[in-house]
């Protein structure tokens, strides 16, 4: 047995002595409201920190990003000047005057691109058979500062070297090969440094290195850092492993060993270069990366402890005035309680606990005139109750009538009418005759089509349940079967397909059928067909379309269901086409009469669709 607090000794005194004043109340509120602000604080102070600390990580990542699209449009610009340049026809004369003056106009005319060298090397002998350069012309590409090797899928495939010193530059060379002279190729040597002129860095103090999968520093903002390992060793660090999986990311232990003059804690963003193995990792002090962070948790602490003395305050500034206004209201209710409405309230008092006593009087009068108004309606409510109990057995009497008298009077009818007919030779007679028959065996119809409507009314609490396919389409064939002048198809987009609706609803829909297959004059041919997707509806929904190569259905059939009630001059012939209306309602579905293409549709959901 659980025991209460107030049961233990000492935690139960504490508590009778708290719940007998107010301002023992007040006070322990104001622990509990310090303790709520403390730990409020403390939760805003994590929350905060986790929120500016996750802005600097994507500031930072998006930097990284950025940076990595500067040098993948800046390979892209390099790769198209270097294609641009091969296919100058200067190239295919051969001339090597003229393609050396060629190479030497370009490069000091395309100071913007960086262009430090260009030299033309031939694949037969491997040397490099013209250059800008002088120095150059007659070297093995052996000697050559790159070693790459490369192999070249068309004229438009031009290759980029992993970066090298030439000319006390950091360049990288673009390969491509010549349309012109096949068995050529043009290098073009662009210096590096160009590309972090465009560079930002988010936090002050921030420096970029990009790094290549075999983790040497191919591009810098510190010259002295390119060229060099990012870590020393063969282990390549883990944000470098990332980015070369295509991850962008951000760490806080980026491992780069080679950082002079850089002191204390840094973090790194970091980000693959499309069409490379290279890695941008911007970096930055952590000191400067979450200088904003420390400031506003500063803030945050300053702003709860002003909140707690200023409670304090309050507490003890209001507390008396609360503690009398409030004994006295509450000896004024218990009078209430008592039944005692004629007690008197300080509806004078012009501050808060004035409205509230001028309230609770007007509470105590609004009360008294609401027990009178209730009185009178559980009279009223007694005598309705009789009223429905009395037409709910009227409706039953008719019930009855309509299920067992009309059919009995109906079998009387037919059977009548069956042997007149035998017994006359008249042939208008008989037809005559034979016209009494079909009116008494629709009125038949029609008797037990109140009574489905009666199961429709009686299973007005009820949730529609799962119907499966095979139900329509086995009240389908039966009306087949028995009407002789129509041909009845049913056709299923699939056979496990179930929906939602009451368990009326395939004989509704096979009574319309049947409606329309007798209805119409002569052969009549009725397609019933059955669709699970609906592409009209946002939701996942079963279609199913009735449609005839007759009339369709009776025109006032359809002209009072479309309106939505019945009028002398607006009723329907049957009942058949109002069950299949109040059953679809039923079904949370929808029927349209007449629509495009189609004699009837029907919009359901499936048993699979949620509620």
């Amino acid at each position: 047995m659980r025991r209460s607090p107030s049961s233990i000794p000492v935690l139960g005194t504490i508590i009778d002595g708290v719940r007998s004043s107010f301002r023992r109340k007040l006070t322990a509120a104001l622990l509990v409201v310090f303790l709520v602000i403390s730990l409020g604080t403390a939760g805003l102070y994590v929350q905060v920190g986790g929120l500016l600390e996750e802005n600097v990580e994507q500031s930072m990542t998006a930097a990284a990003e950025t940076e990595a699209d500067e040098l993948r449009e800046w390979g892209g610009k390099n790769r198209l000047v270097a294609q641009l340049l091969s296919e100058h026809p200067v190239f295919e004369e051969g001339d090597h005057a003229e393609i050396r003056a060629y190479l030497q106009a370009q490069q000091d005319g395309r100071l913007e691109t960086g262009l430090v060298r260009a030299y033309v090397i031939d694949r037969r002998n491997q040397t490099v058979a013209v250059s800008s350069a002088a120095e150059l012309e007659g070297q093995a590409v052996e000697e050559l500062d790159w070693t790459e090797q490369f192999a070249f899928q068309d004229f438009d495939d031009v290759q980029m070297t992993d970066p090298y010193a030439a000319q006390n530059e950091t360049v990288i060379g673009f390969i491509s090969p010549i349309r012109r002279a096949p068995e050529k190729l043009l290098v073009v040597e662009v210096d590096t440094a160009t590309i972090f002129d465009r560079f930002e860095h988010p936090v002050d103090g921030g420096f970029t290195r990009v790094v290549n999968s075999n983790g040497t520093v191919v591009f810098s903002d510190d010259a002295t850092a390119t060229l060099t390992q990012y870590r020393e060793g063969s282990r390549r660090v883990q944000a470098v492993s990332r980015g070369l999986r295509g991850t962008s990311g951000f760490t806080e232990s980026p491992a780069y060993e080679n950082r002079d003059g850089i002191d204390g804690e840094y973090v790194a963003a970091y980000a693959p270069v499309s069409n490379t193995d290279w890695v941008v990792v911007e970096h930055a002090p952590a000191s400067e990366a979450y200088v904003i962070t420390q400031q506003a948790l500063r803030w945050i602490g300053g702003i709860a402890a002003f909140t707690l003395v200023a409670l304090v305050g309050v507490v003890g500034v209001l507390g008396r005035d609360v503690t009398g206004a409030l004994s006295r209201l509450t000896d004024r209710a218990k009078q209430i309680e008592d039944g005692q409405y004629d007690v008197a309230f300080d509806t004078d008092r012009p501050d808060e606990f004035g409205d509230l006593n001028r309230t609770i009087a007007s509470t105590r009068d609004a009360l008294q005139q609401r027990i009178k108004e209730l009185r009178r309606a559980q009279a009223e409510l007694e005598a309705s109750n009789a009223t429905l109990e009395e037409r709910s057995e009227m409706v039953n009497v008719l019930n009855r009538i309509l299920r067992h008298n009309v059919r009995n009077e109906v079998n009387i009818i037919t059977g009548r009418a069956e042997l007149a007919a035998s017994r006359v030779d008249d042939e208008a007679v008989q037809a005559d005759l034979e016209c009494v028959q079909e009116a008494a065996w629709e009125l038949s119809t029609i008797s037990d089509r109140t009574q489905r409507i009666k199961q429709l009314l009686a299973e007005e609490n009820t949730e529609p349940q799962p119907v499966p396919v095979d139900e329509i389409a086995s009240k389908v064939a039966e009306v087949d079967v028995d009407t002789t002048c129509a041909d009845v198809e049913f056709h299923a987009g699939t056979d496990d397909a179930a929906i939602r609706a009451t368990q009326t609803f395939p004989t509704a829909v096979a009574d319309v059928v049947h409606q329309i297959a007798t209805h119409n004059d002569g052969d009549v041919h009725v397609d019933v067909t059955i669709s699970v997707h609906d592409s009209e509806s946002p939701e996942e929904n079963v279609v199913l379309r009735i449609d005839d190569d007759a009339d369709g259905l009776p025109e006032l059939d359809v002209q009072a269901v479309n309106a939505g009630d019945e009028t002398p001059l607006n009723h329907a012939e049957g009942l058949a086409l109002w069950c299949l209306e109040w059953t679809v309602a039923k079904s949370d579905g929808e029927l349209q009469v007449d629509p495009a293409n189609a004699t009837l549709k029907i919009r359901i959901p499936t048993a699979s669709t949620p509620t």
